[in-house]
């Protein structure tokens, strides 16, 4: 009798070094993302995202994190996101709307007027290259300023995203912080690289 055949094993399929890349990348950030206590989602909607998502995702949390004073907090009923700039960035902001309250106040996106102080604002992103080289806007208005350009949170920005390898990261300019008179979270200062204005930082 012949010996039985063994059955055959089909290698396993391996992912375009882009793609595992961007897995990589957002498994890293998730790990921050729990960090902050925030709920993991599911993996096939992980293996769907985007940096832009996974950036998006961490001012979301932001929000949750940061005091503001009274009377700026109580500006508006819903927790004003304005964002400057376009891309994909702005694209994953304006999906925020659709996410729970935070800390009471649904998410409302708006688009930043050119010329507009962001006064009416309680968060202000500035996307890619509309924040290279340009002063920070609105940072002693009680306003928290995030962006992703390179540098950002060194120039006066609070906080800025920043993508090393394969994880997204982010930096906090405390400096700013006082100036807009916000207070921030240990547990957002814990996990993140503390900048000053232009002079470097430390771990």
């Amino acid at each position: 009798m012949p010996a039985p055949r063994a059955p055959d094993i089909a290698p396993r399929p391996r992912l375009a070094p882009s793609r595992a890349s961007r897995l990589q990348a957002i498994r890293c950030s998730l790990i921050v993302l729990i960090a902050l206590g925030c709920t993991p989602v599911a993996a096939a909607v992980l293996e769907a995202a985007e940096e832009s998502v996974v950036k998006a995702a961490f001012i979301y949390n932001f929000a949750k994190f940061v005091d503001w004073p009274e009377d700026a907090w109580n500006r508006s009923p819903r927790l004003r996101l304005c964002v400057s700039g376009g891309g994909d960035l702005a694209q994953a902001l304006a999906a925020l709307e659709s996410k729970p309250p935070v800390r009471g106040k649904p998410v409302e996106v708006r688009q930043q007027a050119r010329g507009d102080d962001g006064s009416g604002c309680h968060i202000l992103v500035v996307t890619g290259r509309s924040g290279i080289g340009q002063p920070v806007p609105g940072s002693a208005a009680a306003l928290l300023t995030v962006g992703d350009s390179d540098g950002f949170a060194g120039s006066g920005g609070v906080i800025g995203l920043v993508v090393e390898g394969d994880k997204v990261r982010f930096e906090v300019n405390p400096e700013a912080a006082q100036r807009a008179g916000l207070k921030l979270s240990s547990q957002i200062l814990k996990l993140a690289r503390i900048v000053r204005d232009n002079r470097g930082n430390r771990p």
